[in-house]
């Protein structure tokens, strides 16, 4: 009888048995050993390879991982010169990004790493396509909902600018986040989330933008560029760095997002030294098919010898929807960047405004993957006073893998 009354017990707590933590994962939560130190003892298995959005091999018994990815963007482009303005038609086959990247982690994914580098995105003096580096930094992951990054990768601000270059819904990012992104800079960086990660914040800090500053640089001063970046999923989880829906999110889902970054800088366009504010706001929808991206830039830039501060501010709205659940999407965009009446510096130097329309018809054989994109890309240069306009328009078909 004793017996019996023992197993009933044990089986009324089954379930609750079942449902608690290993002993692995309390001593990790009472300190006694750290996350590392727990899946090394559960880490005993051989090497493997396989792939998972990309070639990846682990070693469970070293607590490491390393995964090769390649990335290739070929291209064709008509573009129809505005001949009014004394442009001419243009005929090419390009190669837009050729992209090798090795990652991974360490120490049972307590440290994560990367590198990359782009045989086609740089020009050499005389205008040929060169290698350069693009992303190379090591990441602590303190805990589960906290990390530190230091290297150079990009700025957190913009999301669009923040997508991963393979899941972009058109060939190329909207003209208005070209203009308004800090690019890739050498920095430290720390994330945390919460509430299951529908909140994460993200603070960070740069070598800054003074002349002869930025991507493969080093500082040439003791200005720095700051930036912080929240990001709330207000409906459902989603992820924003890959755009359109193809995965066919079957609850609908919200994503709001905010940067904000103040430069501390020196830059002869501005006649010495200089601060500037970013701001970026974002909002993005998923819903069986359909996917809705928006942004808004502002930036005031503001130099310290009393002359006028520059002010430009633009915008891009884009949306899709896959006619052919996960395989055919058809995408629209319009985007505007106001020049501040031209004294902004860059493309908008000496213009009012540029106003940007696009449309692709996209095909995927395997997600982003492996995919196909036909679009056309209009861009309207609005000139100052009686200049006139400048019309550009571009026929672009990219086919796109990423392995």
């Amino acid at each position: 009888m004793r017996k019996v009354t023992i197993l009933a017990g044990l089986l009324l707590l089954a379930p609750a048995v079942s449902q608690a933590k290993s002993l692995d994962e309390l001593l990790v939560e009472k300190g006694v050993i750290s996350k590392a130190e727990a899946q090394s003892a559960a880490g005993t298995g051989g090497a493997k390879t396989y792939w998972n959005q990309g070639t990846r091999f682990d070693f469970p018994s070293e607590g490491f991982t390393a995964q090769i990815n390649s990335l290739i963007q070929t291209r064709y482009t008509f573009t129809d010169g505005d001949s009014d303005a004394g442009q001419k038609n243009n005929s090419s086959f390009d190669l837009n990004l050729v992209t090798l990247g090795v990652s991974g982690t360490a120490m049972h994914e307590e440290f994560a790493y990367k590198l990359e580098a782009d045989f086609v995105g740089a020009t050499g003096s005389g205008g040929e396509s060169i290698t350069h580096l693009r992303d190379a930094w090591l990441q602590w992951n303190a805990c589960d909902w906290a990390s530190l990054r230091m290297g150079q990768y990009k700025t957190q601000g913009g999301r669009q600018f923040n997508a991963d270059d393979h899941t972009l819904q058109f060939a190329d990012r909207s003209l208005a986040s070209d203009f308004f992104n800090l690019g890739r800079q050498n920095g430290l960086s720390a994330w945390t989330n919460w509430a299951d990660g529908m909140v994460a914040l993200s603070a960070g800090i740069y070598n800054g933008i003074s002349d002869g500053e930025g991507i493969n640089r080093g500082g040439v001063d003791t200005k720095h560029t700051a930036v912080l970046a929240l990001r709330v999923n207000a409906m459902g989880k989603m992820n924003v760095a890959e755009e359109g829906d193809i995965g066919w999110t079957e609850n609908a889902a919200l994503s709001l997002g905010a940067s904000y970054s103040y430069s501390d800088a020196e830059s002869t366009a501005f006649g010495g030294k200089f601060t500037s504010d970013n701001v970026a706001v974002d909002a993005n929808f998923k819903y069986m098919g359909w996917s809705f991206n928006g942004e808004y830039f502002y930036k005031n830039e503001d130099p310290d010898n009393g002359g006028d501060s520059v002010e430009p501010m633009g915008f891009y709205v884009q949306g899709g929807y896959f006619v052919m659940p996960k395989k055919l999407e058809l995408a629209a965009r319009y985007g505007l960047v106001d020049c501040d009446d031209g004294n902004a510096s860059g493309v908008c130097s000496g213009l009012d405004k540029i106003n940007e329309v696009a449309v692709s018809l996209n095909y995927y054989w395997w997600k982003h993957n492996l995919k196909g994109q036909l679009g056309y890309f209009l861009t309207n240069e609005d000139g100052l006073d009686d200049s006139g306009d400048v019309n550009t328009s571009k026929w672009m078909f990219q086919l796109s893998s990423y392995f």
